[in-house]
Parts: C-alpha cells; structure tokens; sequence
C-alpha cells in the first residue's frame, strides 16, 4: 500500500482554503452562501455607486470641498464595491494577493473618507473654520494611509485565501484586528462623538434663532457653509452616507 505523506496531506488541505469556506465537504453549502450574500451585497452597492456619480454629474455637484469629498467617497466605495463582485476566493498566489490587497486598499480609504467629511463637517459647524485649505491634506490622507495600512500585510505576506475572499490568513488573526477591526471601531467612537457634539451645537444654535429675526438668514450669516448659492446641503448628505457604510461594513466584514 502506497503511504500518504501528511505533510503533503496538510499543504493540499490548506490549499483547499481557497475554495472552500470550511474544512468539512459537508458544509460546502455555507460557502456559496456566503458567497451569494457577498456578491448581492456587492453588487447592490456597485449600483448605489454608479446612481451617485450618475446624480453628481447631471447635477454638477462636484465644485464645492464638500461635494468633491462625497465624490471622493463613492469612488472609493464603487471600486471597494469591485472587490466584493470579483469573485470567489482564489487559492493562494499572485491574484489572491492582489484581491486582498485591494479589498484592503478600498476598505481603508471608504472609511478614511467618511471620518474626514465628519472631522470637515465638525470643523466648519462646530469650530466655525473654513476647510478649503485643507483639500490636499485630505487627499493625501484618504489614499495615503490606507496604501500604508493594506501595504503592510503583502509586504509581511500574510494575505492569502480567508473563506470565501483572499484577505488575512486565519494563521495571523492579530493582525486583522491590528489593520481592520481596531482602528474601524474606534474610528467609529470618534465618529460618534462627533456627530453628539455637532448635534449639541447645533440644536444650541437652533434655539438662539427663536425671535422675531429670520432663523434662514442668521443660519446662513452664522454658519460657515461649504456649498455654493444653490448647492444641495452636505450635512444630511453627509450623515447618510457615513451612516450607510458603516453599516455595510459591519454586514460585510464583521
């Protein structure tokens, strides 16, 4: 009888990784589950994606710093979008590489650019500070750090089949919370905090219009605005769009 090397047995069982979900054949069906729920997911907010850069060209909302970071934002979010429709997870190799690498790279930067419309939006209602001058340091921001952060794992080569996409290998689970999930729930406190004390301020503000004065034209006059005469309002905008990411992450990642 022909003896089975186990060495070879446990490389060819780490190698199915890619392919299967779970070890067990018997499980396989939760795999294309998965896979089914990520691609609709996906795809859905691939849609959401071209919709948005549809609207902001027809409408030219793309002049003002506020509307170029929410164009800035679906960008992000259509080609993190791509990630999510690519595919199933490939087995461990130059494309796996690659697809982690840009799941990671797109992740980081959509929510790089939904933390810096809230910190803009804080610093202009809150602080009362006009933020133009601050356009490149954001972009240098939300394409800088998130290179650094999805860099990191190819270089120490720690990506590689992780059920049903290429990202983290299950063998190097600290450093998924040390690149994602730490930095992403924090990020997400501050946020929060952000969002309360903009809340604050404003309702405070609100309650100093009541008079016999036009509450519109002292809104106007008081708060330093980031849009142009006519320009649809990015605080509302703003807060939907930061608010529907971070609940697509958690679905998609967590």
């Amino acid at each position: 009888m022909e003896s089975i090397n186990p060495k070879s047995l446990n490389n060819d069982s780490h190698s199915c990784v890619g392919l299967c979900c779970f070890n067990t054949g018997s499980d396989d069906y939760r795999c294309g589950v998965i896979l089914t729920v990520k691609r609709a997911t996906g795809t859905f907010s691939l849609v959401g994606c071209l919709f948005m850069l549809f609207v902001i060209w027809l409408l030219r909302r793309y002049h003002s710093l506020a509307q170029k970071m929410i164009l800035s934002l679906t960008i992000a979010a259509f080609f993190d979008s791509v990630a999510y429709v690519m595919g199933e997870s490939h087995l461990k190799g130059t494309l796996c590489d690659f697809q982690a690498w840009w799941l990671t790279y797109f992740d980081w930067s959509a929510l790089a650019w939904v933390c810096l419309i809230t910190f803009n939006l804080y610093l202009n209602l809150v602080r009362e500070i006009r933020t133009n001058r601050y356009q490149m340091w954001y972009h240098l921001t939300a394409w800088g750090v998130p290179l650094v952060m999805a860099s990191l794992p190819l270089m120490k080569g720690y990506f590689g089949p992780a059920g049903p996409w290429c990202w983290i290998t299950e063998d190097h689970v600290a450093w998924r919370f040390g690149i994602w999930y730490v930095p992403l729930f924090i990020l997400i406190f501050l946020m929060i905090i952000c969002y309360a004390r903009i809340i604050c301020v404003a309702n405070r503000r609100i309650q100093s219009w009541l008079g016999t004065f036009n509450p519109e034209r002292e809104r106007r006059k008081d708060l330093p605005t980031t849009t142009e005469s006519g320009g649809f309002k990015p605080t509302v905008l703003q807060l939907a769009l930061s608010s529907i990411y971070i609940v697509y992450e958690q679905i998609t990642l967590v």
